[in-house]
C-alpha cells in the first residue's frame, strides 16, 4: 500500500489516502475527522455575529409573515422553518438555534410540549423563545401551564411586538 495525500479539486481539504492492491482508494478516518473539525471551526468563524432563528409554524401565510418580519429585524440571521413540533425538535436538537419562535397549536407535538422537551437538552436550555397563537388566554389552558418568562404574542403579529418579545433592543440587533 502506498500512502499519499489526496486533494479535492474544488476544495482545499486534504485527506490522507492510499490505494489498495486492487486499485481502490481508501481514506484514513482520522484524516476525515480532522477535515470535519477544521470545517466546523471555519463555519463558526465565518458565521460571526449571525443569529440562528427557528420559526415553527404550520400555516404558510403566517410563516411567510414571520420570515418577512425577521428579514427586517435581523437581516443577517440564519433562518430555519419547521412545519411541526417533531421536525423542529429534531432540527433544534441537532443544530440548536439561538432564538425560537413557535406556534403553540401545532400538528402532532404542540409548541408547549416541544419547548418542554427542548429545555431538557443542555444545548437548547437557554433559547430565547416566543410563543405565537390565535388562542385567547382561556383557550391556552388546555395546553397546560406555559413556561414562565416566555412571551406570548397573538396573531396577527406586529413587528414592534416581536422586536420587544425577542429583546432585540437589549442585544443591539
Amino acid at each position: 500500500m502506498k500512502l499519499g495525500r489526496y486533494q479535492a479539486a474544488e476544495r482545499a481539504e486534504v485527506l490522507t489516502s492510499w490505494k489498495t492492491v486492487g486499485g481502490h482508494r481508501r481514506v484514513a478516518v482520522d484524516s476525515v475527522q480532522d477535515m470535519l473539525r477544521d470545517r466546523d471551526a471555519v463555519l463558526k468563524h465565518t458565521a460571526g455575529d449571525k443569529i440562528s432563528v427557528m420559526v415553527v409554524e404550520d400555516h404558510a401565510d403566517t410563516a411567510a409573515l414571520m420570515q418577512s418580519m425577521l428579514d427586517q429585524l435581523l437581516p443577517t440571521a440564519e433562518m430555519r422553518l419547521a412545519r411541526d413540533g417533531f421536525s423542529a425538535l429534531i432540527d433544534a436538537g441537532m443544530r440548536p438555534p439561538e432564538m425560537l419562535i413557535t406556534d403553540i397549536n401545532l400538528p402532532g407535538l404542540d409548541g408547549v410540549e416541544m419547548l418542554r422537551a427542548l429545555k431538557l437538552h443542555p444545548g437548547t436550555q437557554k433559547l430565547r423563545v416566543v410563543f405565537i397563537t390565535n388562542h385567547s388566554p382561556g383557550e391556552l389552558e388546555r395546553f397546560g401551564p406555559l413556561p414562565s418568562g416566555v412571551p406570548v404574542l397573538r396573531k396577527p403579529i406586529q413587528i414592534d411586538d416581536l422586536r420587544r418579545a425577542l429583546q432585540l433592543d437589549r442585544v443591539g440587533a
